[in-house]
């Protein structure tokens, strides 16, 4: 069993960031404290947010808090959305103290920055993630975009993702996954990528991978937030029982087969809401009634956390 801190952002509806990450590491076995960077009403995808950004200083004394009282001893560190450069300072300063009381943590960095092409933070995070948080990092979980980012490497094909994975390696991360790229291919854009690459340090050996699956339409908040959850779940429990290399592409098999589920639910309980769902929407514009419908279907679909089947087998690339 891990014990795990978990710093990313909180909606008090809705599924993402410590809402979507929570109840999985639990149901598969894991103690989770959180603590959260932002609270908000909902995700940002609805028309209408309330609520407050913390500040690092906050995000802080509440580690304080549990130093002092010696609630710190954790073995994992997650960290998702940060939003400004001073929060990312902060887990840096956590992440520290924790490897200096525990060496051998893991720690499992979302390096939130935006997707399909926009970003969702300040420009400045990127350097940030890619030197500060990156170094420090066990296993970082990028989708395209942000890896093209912290890598300065555009994604096209199988080759070039394993040269976005050799990059973030040579920054100093062991373990890397790329989440979802769309590739040119003759599948086009309806089959998404998950491109993984483990590296030993101490003998150089390398594991390279992928995983296809479909991609399904619709607007989904909080996939990345929910993955990165069940890979360090998986790995968590995994990496103990590998000599060697391996661990990462069972926990990801694992984590797809959960993941792709969930989606699956999601979309048909969407469905089941009969509210119409238009393409390429920017977020402000959607109606709130189709937005509520796409909120990950996550505790109806417990059964897939807790007992998955991987539908989608890793390839060595």
């Amino acid at each position: 069993m891990a014990r795990i801190l978990s710093i990313q952002s909180h909606v008090v509806s809705g599924y993402v960031g410590n809402r979507a990450a929570t109840f999985p590491l639990q149901l598969l076995g894991h103690e989770v404290d959180v603590i959260n960077t932002v609270q908000f009403s909902n995700h940002t995808g609805y028309n209408a947010v309330r609520g407050d950004r913390f500040s690092a200083s906050h995000v802080l004394d509440l580690f304080d808090g549990l130093q002092t009282n010696g609630l710190d001893a954790y073995t994992h560190l997650l960290t998702g959305y940060m939003g400004n450069s001073d929060n990312v300072r902060a887990v840096e300063c956590i992440a520290q103290k924790l490897k200096h009381k525990l060496p051998q943590l893991t720690f499992v960095v979302d390096p939130v920055l935006g997707d399909d092409g926009a970003l969702y933070v300040p420009r400045e995070l990127i350097a940030l993630y890619r030197d500060v948080l990156c170094p420090l990092a066990t296993l970082v979980t990028p989708n395209q975009f942000e890896a093209e980012l912290l890598t300065n490497t555009k994604i096209t094909s199988l080759d070039t993702a394993k040269s976005a994975c050799d990059e973030l390696h040579r920054i100093g991360v062991p373990n890397v996954v790329i989440t979802s790229a769309v590739l040119d291919s003759a599948s086009g854009d309806h089959t998404l990528h998950l491109i993984g690459s483990e590296l030993c340090l101490e003998s150089g050996a390398k594991h390279q991978f992928a995983i296809a699956f479909p991609r399904l339409s619709g607007y989904y908040t909080g996939t990345g937030d929910l993955f990165a959850a069940l890979l360090l779940a998986h790995y968590a429990t995994l990496a103990p029982q590998f000599a060697a290399l391996g661990a990462l592409a069972r926990a990801c098999e694992l984590a797809t087969a959960t993941l792709a589920g969930i989606m699956q639910a999601t979309k048909l309980h969407q469905e089941s809401t009969l509210v119409n769902v238009a393409s390429n929407l920017p977020r402000g514009s959607r109606p709130n009634t189709m937005v509520r419908g796409f909120e990950l279907r996550i505790i109806p679909s417990r059964h897939l956390i807790s007992n998955p089947t991987p539908s989608f087998q890793s390839f060595s690339i």
